[in-house]
């Protein structure tokens, strides 16, 4: 039980760094030009809906045991691998 503990708290970190680098990236598209703020508010709302569907998986898997926590976990952490990666490009982009 400890482990799993141990792993849901760091799922929970990386959702809090997640946010972290959305906020800097909210402030970056706060100051753009006219002309790239629909875009960057576009890629910011999708960074949001990515974050969400992340929030959602992250919950079912605190919730879930035997089977449908191992079903959960794979897919958990797919979910974040394409997250993480999807906020460094944005992140690399935005800079």
């Amino acid at each position: 039980m400890e482990k799993r503990n141990a792993y849901l708290e760091k799922l929970e970190e990386n959702l809090k760094e997640f946010n972290t680098k959305l906020d800097e990236i909210k402030a970056i598209a706060a100051e753009a030009q006219d002309d790239l703020k629909a875009e960057y508010r576009s890629q910011v709302q999708e960074l949001e809906t990515k974050r969400d569907n992340y929030a959602i998986k992250f919950g079912q898997l605190k919730e879930a045991s035997g089977q449908a926590w191992d079903d959960l976990k794979v897919g958990t952490e797919r979910t974040w691998s394409e997250l993480k990666y999807t906020i460094e490009v944005a992140l690399t982009h935005f800079k």
